[in-house]
């Protein structure tokens, strides 16, 4: 049977289809620009649209004072000799105290080299990944609201060898003036089977979130906090703050922290630096984010477009 020659090519390419212990990180990894700026922090902020809360916090819906958010992303990722492409869409629609959302991505990766069992050259194989989610959420007053999302992942190895996971977050959320926080349960799900038929457990955590907004005449600025204490053991925060210029320029900063344990078994998502920037004109947007880390992952560069009411 053919096999990758190198066994951890997706943590290259992917965040990882398998770390140390876990199954299909890249679920957990950050494909939202804006976001991404914030090193994935912003769980619980209400200041940076909801567009792809069905990959995050469902939650947050019901509370955001917007209609609709919808937004198209796409973005590189340095991957080897060559880069990986992600793209994506999302959008959530708000009806009263009710929400719904729904969002999709998917990467391409640059063709690896494959080996037989005998570890002779045996083919090139084209990596690539999927996710879609879908939301719902309910608000109960004016700050306090509940959401659900189900997500579906895929992550397709040689051409022939699929990896596929169901997983499901809950999360609550609750607001007072420029307060916001947040706190649930993220990627509950059955254990996934490697190729060698091993079974790991996806990259579920517990999680807190808050978020604080300081208006300044025609400025604001959030501060953003996020914590995950992964049911493997290892844990992982991420700070980021936004400032803004009449809610229409946006600049974005943030760093997130990833922990080991003595066994070295790692965080699903590495820790990295990052930056981004933002502007907004009459309800259309267009955001960046840029990546700077020591690992696989730096150097992403991501783009969205993106519309709200």
């Amino acid at each position: 049977m053919k096999k990758i020659s190198v066994v951890l090519i997706v943590a290259a390419i992917s965040f990882q289809a398998f770390a140390q212990g876990t199954a299909m990180d890249f679920i957990r990894a950050d494909r939202n620009p804006v976001t991404l700026g914030l090193a994935g922090s912003g769980y619980a902020s209400l200041s940076i649209g909801t567009a792809f809360s069905a990959f995050a916090n469902p939650a947050a819906v019901p509370l955001s004072g917007r209609t609709l958010n919808a937004s198209g992303t796409f973005g590189l990722m340095p991957s080897g000799d060559g880069k990986g492409t992600l793209y994506g869409a999302g959008a959530s629609l708000r009806l009263g105290g009710f929400g719904i959302s729904a969002a999709f991505s998917s990467g391409n990766y640059p063709k690896v080299p494959l080996a037989s069992d005998g570890g002779g050259a045996s083919g090139q194989a084209s990596p690539r990944d999927m996710i879609a989610g879908l939301g719902l959420s309910f608000s109960i007053g004016e700050h306090l609201s509940f959401g659900a999302l189900a997500r579906y992942a895929s992550n397709t190895l040689d051409g022939k060898t699929t990896l596929r996971s169901f997983s499901a977050d809950v999360l609550a959320m609750y607001r007072l003036n420029g307060f916001s926080a947040c706190a649930g349960v993220v990627a509950l799900g059955p254990k996934v089977s490697s190729v060698s038929n091993r079974s790991y457990a996806l990259p579920a955590s517990a999680k807190l979130a808050v978020a604080y907004k300081l208006g300044l005449d025609d400025f604001a600025v959030d501060f953003m906090a996020d914590g995950d204490y992964y049911f493997n053991g290892n844990v992982s925060a991420a700070a980021g703050v936004q400032g803004s210029f009449k809610d229409m320029v946006f600049l974005r900063t943030g760093y997130r922290y990833s922990g080991a344990k003595n066994d070295f078994t790692v965080s699903p998502v590495p820790s990295f630096f990052s930056v981004g920037a933002g502007v907004k004109l009459s309800g259309a947007s267009l955001d960046a984010a840029y990546v700077l880390a020591s690992g696989p992952s730096s150097g992403t560069l991501m783009l969205a477009l993106g519309y709200a009411f």
